[in-house]
């Protein structure tokens, strides 16, 4: 069962907690300051409003191994390598970019999967340029 929680009301109880901290610390001797002081804290002058936002989604392209094969996008290696994720269209665009040998930025939040576009693109690089034993030719021994 998921558990909600009111954003608004503990908007709220933090605002009330905080304000109560302030004005813990404030010690003004001069009534006229103190009756200004009071109502900025009171209506808020010293915080922000609340920012809400939501997390885009991303639309999923399918699970990495769809991408992995002869001819695909992706080394067939690499469904090994990445075979618990499912790629964004952003992602497979980028990677497509880097297999061309063009730059790209991906810019977006947190756990968007900014990391695998670069590493995809190096995997699959290093392992469609892979002709012996090692990293690029080179036996490792």
């Amino acid at each position: 069962m998921y558990k909600t929680t009111n954003i608004f009301k503990l908007h709220a109880d933090i605002l009330s907690d905080y304000k109560q901290f302030v004005g813990s610390f404030i010690n003004i001797s001069d009534e006229q300051i103190k009756k200004i002081v009071e109502e900025e804290i009171r209506t808020g002058r010293f915080w922000p409003d609340p920012l809400i936002q939501f997390n885009p989604s991303f639309e999923i392209l399918g699970p990495a191994n769809e991408f992995s094969g002869d001819g695909k996008l992706l080394h067939p290696d690499t469904a090994h390598i990445f075979k618990d994720y499912h790629l964004f269209k952003h992602q497979v665009e980028a990677i497509d970019l880097g297999n061309q040998y063009r730059d790209f930025i991906v810019t977006s939040g947190t756990g968007s999967g900014k990391s695998l576009t670069y590493l995809g693109t190096i995997f699959n690089y290093l392992l469609k340029s892979k002709q012996g034993k090692g990293m690029m030719g080179r036996s490792c021994s």
